[in-house]
């Protein structure tokens, strides 16, 4: 299946899919936002690129044509590395995975996106509910989470806010597919120690 990518139609968005498709082999194909949304669910990963988010004229139109966007693999790249936190808030409650702001360097965005587009096949040939492979800190997290400490002591154990605490709790129940702390538990059990080798 292709990878999809929204970006405008200027010299930025086509830079990029050139950069993409040359440099990650897969079937590549790009859009503008707010085309296509008919057929998403043909793609293997829908790539956006956020940059748009920073110019204030621009925000508003591209944060509603966003909210249209429904599929399992979104991935939003090139966002502003200042992004309010109830905007990002609101990305992720949507479905979103923010993968990197603009302050990436170019090699590593090719890293990053490599391995979340690998990780989104490999969950199609697994039929795996995990998209994306949970962060070293997402597994402690997760592995605090076993011990059916609330929120504040896992914070305090791990030297986080509680605040940040709830925000990768927030993205490891979207990334494994679970609705609340104690399937978060159940599947830690089954599957942590896998995750961690």
């Amino acid at each position: 299946m292709p990878v999809l990518f929204f970006s405008n139609s200027g010299l930025q968005g086509d830079l990029l899919f050139s950069l993409f498709s040359q440099s990650i082999p897969m079937p590549w194909e790009k859009a503008c936002i707010g085309k296509q949304r008919h057929c998403l669910q043909h793609y293997e990963a829908i790539i956006i690129d956020c940059w748009q988010i920073g110019i204030n004229s621009y925000s508003k139109d591209f944060l509603s044509d966003l909210k249209k966007i429904r599929h399992s693999k979104a991935i939003l790249i090139n966002f502003p590395a200042d992004l309010p936190t109830h905007i990002s808030e609101k990305l992720r409650q949507s479905g979103f995975y923010l993968l990197c702001d603009n302050n990436i360097s170019q090699e590593k965005l090719i890293q990053r996106l490599s391995t979340a587009i690998h990780s989104c096949e490999s969950s199609h040939a697994d039929n795996s509910q995990s998209p994306l492979p949970l962060t070293r800190r997402e597994q402690e997290i997760l592995g605090q989470l076993t011990t059916g400490e609330p929120n504040s002591v896992i914070a305090t154990k791990l030297h986080l806010s509680e605040h940040t605490v709830k925000n990768h709790m927030y993205n490891i129940f979207r990334k494994i597919g679970v609705k609340n702390r104690l399937q978060a538990s159940n599947w830690a059990k089954l599957n942590l120690q896998e995750e961690r080798i």
